[in-house]
């Protein structure tokens, strides 16, 4: 989440800037208590997570931005026996409503992040087909899938209509809304979400969290964006339910819109506006709250004409971006190779924020052989064994249908396989004193077969 301010408030100024924006939201602020990471059942001990207002601290922010850094310089390549190519999905530019974003902005920030593969999901208008308009294909070095965010009968669908002969596929998106649906409709499922991670925040509280330290925030946008990261822990807990029917592929939904972008005005009369993205004024006020507001941003007289005081950019493409990518498991990228990877589960989701993933390996070998990786179906057998290869160190946890199998800490990991089951890898990050996700996996498919 990445605020970029162009003046300087001092902190008795946010004082009054705070209660304005509590007045105007028309919340009661209860302090957050600590609670425990949902993912505190993951072997490795209990975590407290921290109030959102000190996770946006000055204090918490800059131990952040050092441990990431200081992890950053552990992280070395290393040869994995598959490889695999940087996507992302759930993505919007000009063409949905709510986004200007440009085709140039958006494969700039697709270089910046080593992004190969991006799949637009553009929501649908009545004045085009924001389909057939959209870039499809390779364009300056990036390949497109183009879609849509829902479709004519899927809802709550990332929908990418069939192309060169390709079928149609649609993976179940912001799954929290959806309490059941039938998986045989949909493709797959987004394990990850940002904007419905963001949405368990107390709103009022993350106000006013970001107005308190805004300079800070400023000062370290990835180490804020990362503050809101949660494991996304009742989304795997379905997942697992799912994988444990049949194979189910799961993605990131980096809900990348560009959008949220507000601007802070002063008007000649002596009054205020905010304005969106859009440059749409979405409030204004020529009371006792504007004059307050006002103070905060230290203009006491009437401008000439209409003055920004400030800028508040929160979800630029290559922040929002860089924040999760899904892998895609394949050597050539093109349109069979991308689809069939989404289809098939060849899915590996890394959180770059927390750390580089340079590369990740998560296999199933036989005597050194490697015999299958995530999203196939491998028969069983006697003397398999469970491979794990990340770039640095992490927190491993293997899950086997639903519950955990093994864990290290280690950056690799070898596991004797007795049984069947289906097996899939996390690779978690303690930085500043919080767990984060840094690697989610597909699920191997282990199945009945020689002994």
């Amino acid at each position: 989440m990445t605020i970029y301010f162009s003046p300087i408030v001092t902190r008795s100024r946010l004082i009054f800037l705070c209660v304005f924006l509590i007045a105007s939201c028309s919340a009661t602020i209860v302090v957050q208590a600590e609670e425990k990471l949902p993912n505190s059942q993951s072997g490795f001990g209990s975590v407290k997570r921290l109030p959102v207002v000190r996770r946006l601290s000055e204090q918490f922010l800059e131990k952040l931005d050092r441990e990431r850094a200081a992890l950053a310089e552990q992280v070395k390549p290393m040869e994995v026996p598959y490889p695999f190519v940087r996507g992302t999905f759930h993505f919007h530019s000009h063409f949905s409503h709510d986004s200007n974003g440009t085709l140039k902005e958006i494969i700039a920030a697709a270089k910046a992040t080593n992004t190969r593969v991006i799949g637009f999901t553009e929501h649908k208008s009545r004045e085009v087909d924001v389909v057939a308009e959209n870039v499809a294909g390779l364009h300056d070095g990036v390949y497109f899938l183009a879609g849509t965010e829902s479709s004519d009968v899927l809802k709550n669908a990332l929908h990418w209509p069939g192309r060169e002969g390709e079928d149609d596929l649609s993976f179940l998106c912001h799954q929290e809304e959806i309490p059941t649906f039938d998986r045989t409709k949909y493709d797959g499922i987004e394990i990850y979400n940002t904007h419905s991670d963001a949405k368990d925040e107390p709103i009022a509280m993350l106000i006013t969290a970001m107005i308190m330290n805004m300079g800070t925030v400023q000062n370290h946008p990835e180490s804020a964006f990362c503050a809101i990261l949660d494991y996304p822990a009742d989304f795997l807990k379905r997942f697992d339910r799912l994988t444990a029917m049949d194979q189910y592929p799961g993605i990131a939904g980096n809900d990348s819109h560009q959008n949220q972008r507000l601007q802070i005005a002063a008007l000649p009369n002596g009054g205020i506006e905010v304005l969106d993205y859009a440059d749409k004024v979405v409030w204004t006020d020529d009371g006792l709250r504007a004059k307050m507001l006002l103070a905060a941003f230290g203009q006491t007289d009437k401008p000439a004409e209409r003055k920004i005081l400030t800028t508040i950019q929160l979800d630029p493409y290559e922040i929002s971006m860089r924040h999760v990518g899904t892998f895609l498991q394949i050597e050539e990228v093109n349109e069979q190779s991308v689809r069939s990877a989404l289809r098939n589960g060849r899915i590996i989701l890394g959180f770059e924020l927390i750390a580089p993933l340079p590369s990740v390996g998560f296999w199933v070998g036989l005597q050194n052989s490697p015999l299958g990786t995530v999203g196939d179906q491998v028969q069983f057998k006697t003397g398999m064994e469970l491979h794990i290869s990340l770039p640095a160190s992490a927190q491993i946890r293997v899950v086997r249908n639903g519950q955990t199998f093994a864990t290290a800490e280690s950056n690799e990991l070898v596991v004797d396989l007795k049984e069947p089951g289906v097996y899939r890898m996390e690779a978690l990050q303690v930085l500043a004193g919080q767990r984060y996700p840094w690697v989610l996996s597909n699920p191997i498919y282990l199945v009945e077969g020689e002994r």
